[in-house]
C-alpha cells in the first residue's frame, strides 16, 4: 500500500517541480494543515517558503482507491484539505500518525485487486499492449480501465506512459549514456519521441530536465527529500 514516507524541510524560498510518478500521497505540514494529493498526468510547481516543513506518505499505484475507499479517478489532478475525503476526526487521527511516521491505523482499506496490482506492475516496467495485458488476466480492455480508474485514478494507458517516462529518469539517474540511448532503454520509439513525452510530462527538454535534476534551478520531484521508509 505504501511507497514511503517523506520529510522535507527548506532552508530558502524554493520551487519544487512534481512531474508524474504515479502516486498519490498525504502530506501535513508543521502547522497542522493536511492535504491529499492526487495522480496526475502534468507537471506542478510548488511554491516552498522558507522555513517550510513537511511530511508525508506517498501511497503505491493501485493504492489510493482501496485506501481512502473511493474512486480514485475523483482525486486525478486534485490537492484537496484531507477533511474533503475524510470525516474530520479521522483525517485529524491520519494527521498525527503520518507526523509520527506510522501508517494511520484508523484507515480500513479495501483490498486491493489482484488483477490491477499484476497489471500495474507489467504496463510500469514493458511496452506490452494494454489489450494483451487485459487479455493475460482474463478481462476486456474497458474492464481493465475501469478498474484502474477506481484503483489508480489514471488509465491503464497513463500508467505505461508515466512507467516509461520513470524508467528513464532512472537510467538518467545510473549512467552516462546520451538521449538516443536513453530513449531506447526506456522503451521510446525514439529521441523526438522522448523530447515530446518529456515536455509534456515534465515541462522542459529531456537536455533540460536531467540538468535541473543534477542541481540546477527548480527543483525536481523527490528532490531534498528525507524517505523514513
Amino acid at each position: 500500500m505504501v511507497r514511503c514516507w517523506w520529510e522535507q524541510r527548506t532552508s530558502a524560498d524554493d520551487v519544487q517541480r512534481v512531474v508524474p510518478d504515479g502516486c498519490s500521497d498525504v502530506i501535513v505540514s508543521a502547522d497542522g494543515e493536511t492535504l491529499v494529493v492526487g495522480p496526475t498526468m502534468r507537471v506542478d510547481l510548488v511554491p516552498l517558503p522558507e522555513g517550510s516543513h513537511l511530511r508525508g506518505l506517498r501511497f503505491r499505484t493501485e493504492a489510493l482507491g482501496p485506501l481512502l475507499r473511493l474512486p480514485a479517478r475523483e482525486l486525478r489532478d486534485r490537492t484537496l484539505p484531507l477533511t474533503a475525503v475524510l470525516p474530520d476526526r479521522v483525517a485529524r487521527a491520519v494527521a498525527e500518525q503520518v507526523w509520527a511516521g506510522r501508517f494511520p491505523d484508523v484507515l480500513r482499506p479495501a483490498p486491493v485487486d489482484a488483477r490491477v496490482r499484476r497489471a500495474v506492475r507489467e504496463l510500469w516496467s514493458a511496452e506490452t499492449a494494454v489489450a494483451e495485458v487485459a487479455a493475460g488476466l482474463g478481462l476486456t480492455e474497458r474492464h481493465l480501465r475501469r478498474l484502474f480508474l477506481d484503483h489508480t485514478g489514471i488509465s491503464p494507458k497513463a500508467v505505461q506512459r508515466v512507467g516509461r517516462f520513470q524508467r528513464f529518469l532512472h537510467a538518467a539517474d545510473t549512467s552516462k549514456a546520451g538521449l538516443a540511448d536513453l530513449a531506447a532503454v526506456a522503451g521510446y520509439a525514439d529521441q523526438a519521441h522522448l523530447t515530446r513525452e518529456v515536455r509534456a510530462l515534465a515541462g522542459l527538454t529531456p537536455g533540460a530536465l536531467l540538468a535541473e535534476r543534477s542541481g540546477r534551478g527548480v527543483q525536481p520531484a523527490g528532490a531534498g527529500l528525507d524517505r523514513l521508509g
